[in-house]
C-alpha cells in the first residue's frame, strides 16, 4: 500500500491536469460537428490565459504552503497529530475533512460579496465544457488553497494527503465540467456519495437558486445534510450568469479586471 501511496504522490500533477484536459476537450470535439471546434478553441484560450496566472500565483506561494503543514507536521498540530491510526485511515479521514471545508469555503465564495468577486470568474462561462476548468480568477487561488490549509491546521494533515487528494480528485473534477451528458443511473448509484458532473452541472446553471446549490467537491452528502442539494435535468440548464453574456465579457481580460468592477448580479 506504501508503495502505491508513493507513487501516487510521485506523478507532475500540472501534467496529468493536461492531459485530463487533452483527453476530454478532444472527445468532446469528436462529439460536436466540425464547425464547433474552432469557436471551442477561442474558448480554451481564453480560459488557458486565466489558468497561466493562476499557476503562476500557485508557484509563489507553495513554498509558504509547504512551510505550513512542516510546521503542521512537526509541532503535531490538529486532530490526527493528536491520536494513533493506520496512515490509509488518516488519508482517508484528510480527503474527507478537505471535502468538508471546501463546502463551507465554496458557500462562503457565494455569499460574501468580496468573494464572489473572485468567483463568479469560473461561473461566467455561459458554454459548458472541460477547458472551464481552467476558467478561474488567479487570485482564486488565494481563496483555494486557504481552504486546505484552514482543513490541515484542523484535522492535522501531512503535504502527502493534500498531495493525494487532489489526484483522486482532478479527473472528477475535469468531468464535472465536461459537455458531457452522463446517464441518470450515474446520479442514482455515485450520486448518493459523490458529486457527479450532472449534479455539478446544475450549480453552474443561470438561474441563482440553482447556483447557489450543489457546493460539495467530491461528496454531495454535505449538501444533502445541509439542505444545499437541487437537480434538474442536464436539458433544462442555461449555464453562466446573466451579467456575463456577449463575447466581449467572455474575453480573458475582461474577466481579469471584472472583480474591481461594480457588475450587478442579474437573475430572472
Amino acid at each position: 500500500m506504501n508503495n502505491v501511496i508513493e507513487s501516487l504522490i510521485s506523478i507532475d500533477t500540472d501534467k496529468m491536469f493536461v492531459i485530463l484536459l487533452a483527453i476530454f476537450f478532444t472527445i468532446e470535439q469528436l462529439l460536436e460537428s466540425g464547425s464547433a471546434i474552432k469557436k471551442n478553441s477561442v474558448h480554451l484560450f481564453h480560459s488557458v490565459i486565466l489558468q497561466a496566472g493562476y499557476i503562476l500565483l500557485n508557484i509563489l506561494i507553495a513554498s509558504l504552503f509547504v512551510i505550513v503543514f512542516d510546521w503542521v507536521s512537526g509541532n503535531k498540530i490538529g486532530l490526527l497529530n493528536q491520536i494513533e491510526l493506520p496512515y490509509i485511515l488518516k488519508i482517508l479521514i484528510g480527503i474527507i475533512a478537505i471535502d468538508f471545508v471546501g463546502y463551507w469555503a465554496h458557500r462562503l465564495n457565494h455569499k460574501w460579496h468580496l468573494f464572489w468577486r473572485l468567483h463568479r470568474v469560473h461561473h461566467s462561462d455561459t458554454k459548458m465544457d472541460s477547458s472551464t476548468s481552467f476558467r478561474a480568477h488567479p487570485f482564486d487561488v488565494f481563496l483555494d488553497n486557504a481552504s486546505v490549509i484552514v482543513a490541515g491546521i484542523l484535522f492535522g494533515l501531512d503535504i502527502n494527503i493534500i498531495i493525494l487528494r487532489w489526484i483522486l480528485y482532478m479527473p472528477l473534477f475535469v468531468a464535472h465540467h465536461s459537455s458531457f451528458r452522463f446517464p441518470t443511473w450515474v446520479d442514482s448509484f455515485f450520486g448518493i456519495i459523490f458529486v457527479t458532473p450532472n449534479f455539478h452541472k446544475v450549480h453552474h446553471h443561470q438561474d441563482q437558486q440553482y447556483t447557489d446549490s450543489n457546493y460539495g467537491n467530491m461528496f454531495i452528502v454535505w449538501d444533502k445534510i445541509f439542505g444545499t442539494f437541487k437537480v434538474i435535468p442536464v436539458d433544462k440548464i442555461k449555464y453562466g450568469l446573466m451579467e456575463f453574456e456577449g463575447a466581449k465579457k467572455q474575453s480573458f481580460w475582461y474577466l481579469l479586471i471584472s472583480p474591481f468592477i461594480n457588475i450587478k448580479r442579474l437573475d430572472k
